[in-house]
């Protein structure tokens, strides 16, 4: 079963050393882009995503400043760990954890997307995600959630 840990002095080392598959490159950033970007941001969240005591992934999410909702910037699932379905669980675990922070005036989780990534399509839809129709983000398909 898989759960979620911060990312810290202990543990930064592995999240920079996974990654995905060669022709994956392009749809998302690397994990080292995003934990030094995190230092620019305030109420956000870098977590490894773990099976047992190995990290197989990552996510970086928090309350976005433009409209104070939730973002998701950053899912990804190494690639020796991919197609077993732990990337649904993994966006599970991030949902229930932003659940569980969030107070009464979050409603919603948005997160974007290469449209040429069809499988992450696929997998945001099945977990709720509806693309809001016409809104790209740097030629990013958006998706939202909501509570």
């Amino acid at each position: 079963m898989l759960h979620l840990e911060s990312i810290t002095k202990d543990n930064w080392v592995k999240a920079i050393s996974l990654r995905v598959r060669g022709d994956q490159v392009n749809f998302v950033a690397s994990n080292a882009v995003s934990l030094a970007q995190l230092n620019f941001l305030e109420n956000f969240h870098a977590k490894g995503i773990y099976l047992g005591e190995e990290m197989i992934g990552f996510a970086l999410y928090g309350i976005d400043e433009d409209d104070h909702e939730y973002w998701i910037y950053r899912m990804m699932i190494d690639q020796k760990h991919q197609g077993k379905g732990y990337g649904k669980e993994a966006i599970q675990l991030v949902i229930d954890d932003i659940q569980s922070i969030k107070e009464d005036h979050h409603h919603t989780i948005t997160l974007s997307y290469e449209p040429a990534n069809e499988h992450a399509k696929r997998i945001y839809e099945k977990m709720g995600f509806k693309e809001v129709e016409g809104l790209l983000i740097s030629d990013e398909q958006v998706a939202r959630y909501t509570f």
